[in-house]
């Protein structure tokens, strides 16, 4: 008999990184499972410590500029060390999983045009067990998102919803389903998260934001 995989309900992050602009804002979210948390620095300063799975920090403001970030273990074990650039906008380092062992990815955090009726949502794709997924939101359909793809934004009224996650070859078969609450004139990035290395093993991680 086969284990029966039963899906982790989302961690619904809104408001932990409430942010108007900030020039060379960093934050950092650890996409990556069956590793001890982490600590991430970015050139001499250390923007995490002890870093979970499913946790993501605050922005920080960081030199503008190729910048080392380094991905250590508790007891200084160094497991990634990669030139990324920091530009002058605000961006999420994601920690994921690779055919190597880790690796990190920069995802720019844009804006979007929202008003008192209306939120803005985008899907981020950090699963790397799972391949390509689907997203459907309402009348929203992010199709065939691969893996470490960010799509672009889609304005939606404000409002609750239940996401489902599919596979592009089995749309019909919903492997999550959950509620999400979009308030009006904020932003949202839904990153799709494995929470252990099986296939059908996802999670997902709703961060809110707020760009004027």
């Amino acid at each position: 008999m086969n284990d029966v995989l039963l899906p982790q309900v989302n961690s619904n992050c809104r408001f932990c990184n409430f942010n108007q602009w900030m020039p060379a804002g960093v934050r950092v979210l650890n996409a990556a499972v069956n590793y001890n948390p982490f600590s991430v620095s970015i050139g001499n300063t250390t923007v995490a410590t002890s870093l979970d799975q499913g946790s993501i920090t605050r922005y920080s403001q960081v030199n503008q500029g190729y910048q080392t970030v380094t991905l250590s273990g508790s007891n200084g074990y160094i497991y990634v060390q990669k030139q990324m650039y920091i530009g002058d906008g605000m961006s999420t380092i994601v920690i994921v999983n690779s055919a190597s062992g880790l690796d990190l990815l920069s995802v720019s955090d844009t804006a979007c045009a929202t008003n008192s009726f209306s939120s803005c949502i985008r899907v981020a794709n950090m699963a790397y067990y799972s391949g390509p997924v689907n997203v459907k939101l309402g009348n929203v359909i992010f199709s065939s998102v691969p893996f470490q793809d960010v799509t672009s934004f889609s304005r939606v009224s404000s409002g609750s919803y239940t996401a489902q996650i599919s596979r592009p070859q089995r749309p019909n078969n919903i492997l999550l389903s959950v509620p999400l609450n979009l308030n009006s004139n904020r932003i949202y990035t839904l990153y799709i998260m494995n929470w252990n290395s099986s296939a059908d093993a996802i999670q997902t991680f709703l961060v809110e934001d707020r760009r004027s």
